[in-house]
């Protein structure tokens, strides 16, 4: 990997926050939001942009899944062949500005990152179940914004060894979203997520790399409840909160040749509490009456590959395969991610 103190200006992939899928399907478990970065990020992510400028980054990410794991974590029985596929276009935009902070240690910079979202899906319900899950189609999902702090590389014998940032990030209501729909592009309500990631390079050509996260969702009134939200006039849920979650995003890679890196990633979820669903007579409960099957937790890992085209263009392709999958549809995720410093 050809780093230095000053090459790093292309680097900026690890400030971002992208969809993934197993977000996505949500509904079909419980609440947790779409939009959160479940390995879309992988190799070199402590490193990025050290001088004033703009980097763009998008995301070409298709995932499938045809299981839906219970509390359990054995496939629903009462969903037929389900399939769930969604194909999806992030766009991002960082910019890091001028002022120096600690001795011209570390730069601030802010970021913006907005996907587009189509969903393919099919469900067929067997009793105790009625009906189909449904979904609202292609949209725009959840605009994602903040403010991050990127370090300049710790040097030692002439290379880097090791890079970090801090981001906190806020996760908008803006992407489409119908309470009548299981499955939608945006999560219909606000979070926070700050995150730390970091890089270590204890040998030459080798890399490790992780990025902690943390999730905290705001009330909604307008869960998305699907062929629920009908049921009675007005719908019976006044307000619902998806549980706080945390995550990390880990990944280690060696440059096998010139150019080329060679490697694995991976990342575990784990939704720390309950949702929470309370009902219009006053009531309060974990919503399992709505498919809201309990906590979700998984671990997604496999290959990824990382070719620095040129000195201001960077291709990273990754596959995730889930297991270990609770509350949450079991997906295969694959996903091609190319930054660009101007």
């Amino acid at each position: 990997m050809r780093l230095n103190a000053s090459s790093t200006t292309w680097l900026a992939a690890g400030i971002a926050v992208a969809l993934g899928l197993s977000a996505s399907a949500a509904r079909a478990a419980n609440l947790e939001p779409a939009g959160v970065n479940l390995g879309s990020t992988s190799f070199f992510d402590g490193f990025g942009r050290n001088e004033e400028g703009f980097t763009y980054l998008v995301y070409a990410q298709y995932a499938t899944a045809h299981s839906i794991m219970g509390d359990d974590g054995k496939a629903l029985p009462y969903f037929t062949e389900p399939k769930i596929d969604a194909f999806i276009l992030v766009n991002q935009l960082a910019y890091t500005l001028p002022e120096k902070l600690f001795d011209d240690r570390a730069h601030l910079g802010i970021n913006f990152i907005l996907p587009l979202v189509g969903f393919d899906t099919h469900f067929i319900v067997r009793p105790p179940g009625t009906g189909t899950l449904t979904h609202s189609g292609v949209g725009l999902g959840d605009l994602t914004f903040g403010p991050f702090m990127q370090f300049r590389p710790v040097m030692a014998g002439g290379r880097p060894v090791f890079s970090h940032r801090f981001e906190v990030d806020v996760i908008a209501p803006t992407g489409r979203f119908d309470p009548n729909k299981d499955i939608n592009p945006g999560a219909g309500f606000a979070s926070i997520n700050p995150y730390w990631a970091a890089t270590v390079l204890p040998l030459p050509h080798l890399e490790v790399s992780a990025r902690l996260h943390y999730l905290y969702n705001f009330n909604t009134d307008r869960p998305a409840l699907g062929r629920f939200y009908s049921l009675t006039v007005p719908p019976p849920v006044k307000r619902a909160k998806a549980g706080q979650a945390s995550w990390v995003n880990f990944a280690v890679s060696y440059e096998i040749v010139h150019t080329f890196h060679l490697g694995a990633n991976g990342y575990y979820f784990l939704q720390l509490n309950q949702d929470l669903w309370e009902m219009q007579d006053g009531s309060t409960n974990p919503g399992h009456q709505f498919n809201d099957l309990g906590k979700a937790s998984f671990l997604g890992i496999g290959p990824g590959l990382l070719w620095e085209i040129t000195d201001h263009d960077r291709l990273f392709a990754n596959v995730y395969f889930q297991t270990m999958v609770y509350n949450r549809a079991r997906s295969d995720v694959f996903n091609l991610h190319w930054v660009h410093g101007f």
